[in-house]
């Protein structure tokens, strides 16, 4: 069978997609001798990258995302190569690809998160584009031959808003066994002195979107301040800087003693340290595709704290201590019950590092294969 994977969004600075695209690629090339596979990558990678297995083809295909190129080039690369199966990995694909493909759709947070304050475009921008994106998803889940999803909760999202039967969607949990394997090159307490961080601390990872919700976690930790004379400080590790002046301008709205220390993108090696030496990672997401930055803080040893909300129930099951993501006096009470009592917070460390091993990427790319055979 020739396949075609759209590997454009290879790499992680294409965040949480970034990290699929890699790791299926990379635990494809180990399993798979027989199927023949094309790789679309943009310029970058198409030099950077090379493949052990013969079976796998690099294709230049340096098209930008969510670009008019996109619509028109793309499928006249894809025709060249005749494949028997495409997988997109994202939900763009081509309005006028007319072969046989497979779609992994990681969420529909744009479906519920939208609006003008969840863009820093103008309206007029950004709505024709809102709309174009709706047509686009809903075209890619109808004509896909089949779907894969990151969690039963984004399934069942897609069989109520678009009627899937659900034999056409399959799940495929991913990975965060590679964290697992990390090491630290640092001393911890270096990294800390890096950053100029001090502790008493907890750490947030991920982007500053509105439905993150972390402005509510500010909130909270202010909250949580006030009754502590050794004040908690709030570690906020995000590599994109979309909606960060309005954050910071939001943030300095809120009332109580709280810092916060904006660290940019940290490297994983260094993370690690940072998920170490914190009291708690702290997610107060309304809404998540898998969740992925919780379980790496599993794996570093770290107790999770989290919204009860969207997918993250089911992934960290009872790894996590859950609190309701729109109650800033919930959430400041279960960071007090996680770092007032050493116990409990043990225990969550010691269920985080079992739960974190349910996920692994080989496992991803095994299910993923067999639904390229079906």
């Amino acid at each position: 069978m020739r396949i075609v994977i759209d590997a454009r969004m290879y790499g992680l600075e294409h965040a949480g997609i970034g990290r699929y695209v890699l790791n299926l690629v990379k635990e494809l090339e180990k399993k798979d001798k027989k199927n023949d596979y094309y790789l679309l990558l943009r310029k970058n990678y198409y030099q950077k990258l090379s493949f052990k297995n013969k079976k796998f083809k690099k294709i230049l295909a340096d098209i930008p995302h969510y670009s008019v190129k996109e619509q028109l080039l793309l499928p006249k690369i894809i025709k060249k190569i005749k494949p028997d199966l495409v997988h997109f990995p994202h939900f763009n694909v081509p309005l006028f690809y007319q072969g046989k493909y497979i779609v992994t759709i990681h969420d529909l947070i744009k479906h519920q998160s939208k609006g003008k304050e969840t863009t820093t475009r103008l309206p007029f921008l950004y709505w024709p584009k809102y709309v174009l994106y709706r047509l686009i998803i809903f075209l890619a889940i109808k004509r896909a031959r089949r779907i894969i999803t990151p969690s039963q909760y984004w399934q069942k999202e897609l069989i109520k808003r678009y009627q899937v039967k659900p034999e056409k969607i399959t799940v495929t949990y991913e990975g965060a066994d590679e964290f697992l394997k990390q090491k630290t090159k640092k001393d911890n307490q270096t990294v800390l002195k890096e950053y100029n961080i001090t502790k008493p601390f907890v750490i947030y990872t991920g982007n500053l979107y509105p439905h993150k919700n972390v402005l509510r976690l500010v909130k909270a930790i202010a909250l949580f301040n006030q009754t502590k004379k050794e004040k908690l400080t709030l570690v906020i590790a995000c590599s994109r800087d979309l909606f960060l002046e309005r954050f910071e301008k939001e943030m300095e709205k809120i009332k109580g003693e709280i810092q916060v220390i904006l660290a940019g993108f940290v490297p994983t090696e260094e993370l690690i340290s940072l998920y170490q030496e914190s009291e708690a990672f702290v997610t107060p997401s309304l809404l998540e595709g898998f969740g992925l930055p919780g379980l790496e803080a599993m794996a570093s040893g770290t107790p999770v704290i989290a919204s009860n909300a969207s997918c993250l129930p089911e992934i960290y099951s009872d790894a996590a201590l859950y609190f309701d993501p729109l109650n800033i006096k919930d959430m400041a009470e279960k960071i007090k019950a996680v770092i007032n009592h050493p116990r409990k917070r043990q225990e969550l460390i010691k269920k985080g590092k079992e739960q974190v091993k349910k996920y692994s990427w080989e496992k991803m790319a095994k299910e993923t294969l067999k639904v390229y055979r079906m």
